[in-house]
Parts: C-alpha cells; structure tokens; sequence
C-alpha cells in the first residue's frame, strides 16, 4: 500500500484525540475502524508512515480489514492516499480502475465470519434472497466489501434495491457495484440520486413505447441490459423505441433490442450515429434495395386458331 497521509482535519502530531474526532466520526463509526485510526496516529506520532499489513499484525486484524477501516477514514476526509491522489490526477474520478476478482477459499471464506460488518451483509442478503448464501455468492458479496469497498449502509441498499427489482442474482448486484464504482458513487445518498434516476430513464422509455402502466420484469429485464450491461445512452434508446413504433405499430422490447443489437454491431453508439448512418444507407442503397421488379423472362406461345379450327373439322369427318 502507499504511504498515508493525514489531512489538517487531525493534527497528527497531538498526544490526545480532538473533541471534533470524539464528538463528529467516532461516534458513527465501527469499533474496528476507530482502532486502526487508532494505532495509524500511533505510528505517525512516532515519525512512522505504516503500511496497512503493519497496522494488521499490531492489531491482530486481517489486511482486508485494515484497508476497509482505511478507505472509510478515506471516504470521512480524514485521510488520503498518494496512490489515489495520482491517479485521479491523471485519469480521473470517472474511470475509476475495476479491481480484479480473486476466487476465496473456504478458509478465507471462515475468516470473514469474524468480521461483523461482513456477517451482518450476509445476514441481511440470505433474508432478503431467502436461502443460504452458497460459495459463488459469498465470493461477490467478498468482492463488493472487500475489493470495491463500498460502505455497509451502501451495500445494504444496494442488496434492497436490486431484490425489490425483481433481482435476486449476486452477480447481478455485482454489476451494479462496479457501475457505482466506474461512477464515482461513494455514499448511500449518492447511490439513492443514481437509482432515482435509473427509474426515471425506465418510465422514461415506457412512455416513449406509448405504455403507461408499470414497467414488468420482463421489461426492467430488458432496460437494465440497455443501462447497466450495453451501457447505451437515453436518447439511443428512445430513438429505437421510436422506430420500433414506426415499424411494426405497436411497442415491442425485443423488437427494440434487434435494433438496439444492430447498431452496436454497427458501431452505432449516439443518435447522431444513427442519423449519419441513415444518410449512408440514403446515398448508397443495398442491392437488394435497387432491384427493379423485371417481367418473367419467357416467351409468349401463339397460336392460329383457323388452323387449328380446321384441323379440328377434318378428323370429325373421317
């Protein structure tokens, strides 16, 4: 980990804690995460700048652990870290880095059951899932705690928020974490704005399909894969949905995803894209599109009806 720094928030070099600390952030905060804010002052009275698996061997914690704690303090503004300084700097809030997903064993599987922020996640999602977590879902809820680090209230919300969307599927939550995270989305406050607004763009797009009544399913089935998976824009979509209207008079989601599919294999990602494209397909119609409408290509038998007539009379009268 890099070297920590502490903000002017906590004058680090004072033997006693302030009252701003005491009566602000460690009355919400977990035990745990007091106890390493704890002994990182600790070490920097001393002229020390610790690294998170230090802080772990002196508390008897794991470094998982300590770099929740510290991410909390990070996300209070309490302290920062140089690694997050330079890149922000250089890439910004917005491409935040996707951390990697490690598969866990079952013995680190056991260790978490010691963490009670963790136990009381995986309380909360059996609940709402109404099953026992098995390993591959205990591995995503890993990753968002652990890796992602979202807070506890956040990934409390975020369990609500997906069940009461019909979503039951960790990996699915996973998702969305990852998108909060690529967003910037820190705060429980943050994500309920994201949220409101992702059921904003689903009613949006169901008044555009001429549709008034609650979205099914079915169909948050189909705009969450716009939204969240494809990553398409609003206004693309409201543009498919038009056209899907337009072309067979009635609203259809999975006529609007072949749209929707043809585009992106197209390369079609704006609706100037779109426009540009209909201008191409104007200037330079397909084949099949310039074929004219021939006649059958045969001829024409005639024939001599007096001859035939005559012919006719003759082998009557033999």
């Amino acid at each position: 980990m890099e070297q920590i720094q502490i903000s002017d928030k906590i004058n680090p070099s004072a033997t006693t804690i302030s009252n701003e600390f005491i009566d602000t952030y460690m009355a919400k905060a977990n035990g745990e995460y007091v106890k390493v804010f704890l002994m990182l002052l600790r070490f920097l009275q001393g002229g020390e700048k610790p690294s998170g698996r230090l802080i772990a061997e002196r508390l008897d914690m794991t470094e998982r652990a300590v770099m929740r704690a510290l991410a909390y303090w990070e996300k209070e503004g309490l302290i920062r870290s140089q690694a997050d300084e330079k890149q922000t700097a250089a890439t910004g809030s917005a491409n935040r880095k996707i951390p990697e997903k490690t598969a866990l064993t079952p013995a680190d599987l056991r260790e978490k059951q010691s963490d009670k922020d963790f136990s009381h996640l995986k309380y909360v999602t059996e609940v709402y899932l109404g099953h026992p977590m098995t390993n591959p879902e205990l591995t995503s809820l890993c990753y968002i705690y652990d890796e992602l680090k979202l807070p506890v209230d956040m990934i409390e919300y975020l369990i609500e928020y997906c069940v009461s969307n019909h979503k039951t599927s960790l990996r699915y939550m996973e998702k969305v974490a990852i998108d909060w995270h690529k967003r910037g989305i820190r705060t429980l406050q943050q994500a309920k704005a994201q949220a409101a607004a992702f059921h904003k763009d689903y009613y949006t797009i169901m008044k555009a399909m001429g549709l008034k009544n609650d979205p099914a399913p079915a169909q948050i089935e189909f705009m969450d894969q716009w939204l969240y998976k494809d990553g398409y824009s609003i206004n693309l979509i409201l543009e498919a949905c038009k056209r899907t209207i337009t072309a067979i008079g009635k609203p259809s989601f999975p006529y609007t995803a072949k749209i929707l599919a043809s585009w992106k294999n197209a390369g079609i990602r704006t609706p100037k894209d779109v426009e540009a494209h209909d201008k191409q397909q104007k200037a330079y119609p397909s084949a099949s599109a310039t074929k004219t409408n021939k006649k059958p290509n045969f001829q024409q038998r005639t024939y001599d009806f007096d001859a035939l007539t005559q012919r006719y009379i003759e082998k009557i009268n033999q």
